[in-house]
């Protein structure tokens, strides 16, 4: 029974899984990442509606995750703009 009960929630989960990144990547600030504990508050307080399958601990690992994903990105493309006006000071 548990297994059902899991399995027919899990697109639901998945769905609230997917606003909390959406809500996250809206209020993260692009220059500085805020401290995802402040982020996880708001987010608990901001969706509560909406998050009817979600746990507290999964709330916090999805924005810990987003923001980590979030600043990869962003480390990602501030090298290789270094590579680029690297390149091009030497051509």
């Amino acid at each position: 029974m548990n297994f059902i009960r899991r399995w027919r929630h899990g697109p639901e989960r998945e769905q609230e899984q997917l606003l909390v990144r959406l809500w996250t990547l809206n209020n993260m600030n692009a220059d500085s990442y805020p401290q995802t504990s402040a982020l996880s508050v708001d987010a608990r307080k901001e969706l509560k509606p909406s998050l009817k399958y979600l746990s507290g601990t999964e709330v916090d690992r999805t924005i810990e995750r987003t923001v980590s994903e979030a600043a990869y990105t962003q480390q990602f493309v501030h090298n290789l703009r270094r590579q680029i006006r690297h390149s091009h000071r030497e051509a």
